[in-house]
């Protein structure tokens, strides 16, 4: 994250950007001033620091007009929208909300749901026939964010909270990579129907093509599956295998230690993230997987008896599929970048001035 003009709400609070000279950087809050948070248009930096007050607005009219644009041209169209809400820190327009009568993650869900019933208008009226809409996050609550982080329904994973720690985001656990999606295309979804079919953001990539009526390239290989079938209400197969890559809490960053097969996951590490109390829950390792049937246990309470019937057929299959994953990985023609230390990369629309800071639009 970056530093803004107009930090709003955020646990624990972080200063705004500077106007002189100096940095301030605290990784242990979260809290970054040497470059200013941009808003980006395409690959263009248009705002830096972004004014977050202002965000939902800018928002709102971009995808009004680029709607129009294209729907007047006769031409397809892709509108990918990436949205601050509702990560921290928060900030809610003035006009939308009363922030004296609603807590600020309240006021932000709210704004947000705004948001999208306009961008859903504004397709409604222009090309509702044949617009698909796809709305999903990219992972669960920040525990540590305490009241600012939102709620993990059901998905609660008992077992490591009552090891220590959060089972929220930066962790494997279902409150921390389970997330909400929803599909909207009138005479083509089906409405108010829920799927328990097993997707991945990876989808969206080759179903959006599918969709289109495009093709992917035959040399490489894609870990996402063309999903329409089911978006379209007319198959409930979706993946078989996930793989949930470590994303903080335990183990090194990004190996494949947690294994979804249908409806059993399995861990071969765990760890809870930092809770909102500062607590943290050990890394703790597993060379016969904790294995869970999300089916009759969303929370991750109870593991398989490992002695039992059910662990001892599922497990096999596990390990099949990982030692498969992992070969095909060892396969594939992949690179590494480090990044975090090229200041080439850097998002700065105006090296010369502190923070980067710089006003295009």
């Amino acid at each position: 994250m970056g530093c803004t003009d107009t930090p709003g709400y955020n646990h624990p609070p972080c200063p705004a950007c500077p106007l002189g000279a100096g940095s301030f950087r605290s990784p242990d809050r979260g809290c970054y001033t040497d470059v200013a948070l941009p808003l980006y248009e395409n690959l263009n930096i248009v705002e830096q620091p972004v004014n977050l007050s202002g965000l939902a607005g800018k928002y709102a009219e971009k995808a009004a007009q680029f709607i129009q644009q294209a729907s007047t041209s006769g031409r397809p169209f892709l509108l990918y929208m990436g949205l601050a809400h509702m990560h921290v820190p928060l900030s809610v327009t003035q006009s939308s909300a009363n922030p004296g009568s609603q807590r600020p993650y309240r006021a932000a869900l709210q704004e947000m749901d705004h948001l999208v019933g306009q961008i859903k208008d504004k397709v409604d009226h222009t090309a509702k026939e044949n617009t698909f809409l796809w709305f999903t996050g990219d992972n669960g609550p920040w525990a540590q964010k305490c009241e600012l982080a939102g709620s993990v329904g059901p998905f609660t994973g008992l077992w490591q909270t009552h090891q220590g720690g959060s089972p929220t985001k930066q962790t494997t656990w279902e409150g921390g990579h389970r997330v909400p999606a929803l599909a909207y295309w009138p005479g083509h979804v089906p409405a108010n129907v829920t799927s328990m079919a097993l997707l991945s953001v990876l989808d969206i990539f080759p179903t959006a093509v599918a969709l289109a009526g495009a093709s992917l390239p035959q040399d490489r290989h894609f870990d996402g599956l063309d999903v329409s079938e089911v978006l379209l209400g007319r198959s409930q197969k979706g993946h078989r295998v996930l793989f949930h890559p470590n994303s903080g809490a335990a183990g090194a960053y990004g190996d494949l230690q947690t294994v979804r097969l249908e409806q059993y996951k399995a861990f071969y590490i765990t760890g809870g993230a930092r809770a909102c109390d500062g607590s943290i829950g050990l890394e703790q390792h597993h060379p016969l997987p904790l294995t869970f049937n999300l089916q009759d246990d969303a929370a991750e309470n109870k593991p398989l008896y490992r002695r039992g019937a059910e662990y001892q057929a599922v497990v096999p299959q596990v390990e099949k599929a990982l030692k498969a994953v992992l070969q095909d990985i060892a396969n594939d023609n992949t690179s590494r970048a480090d990044y975090t230390q090229d200041p080439s990369v850097t998002p700065c629309c105006n090296p010369y001035r502190i923070a980067c800071r710089c006003q295009t639009s």
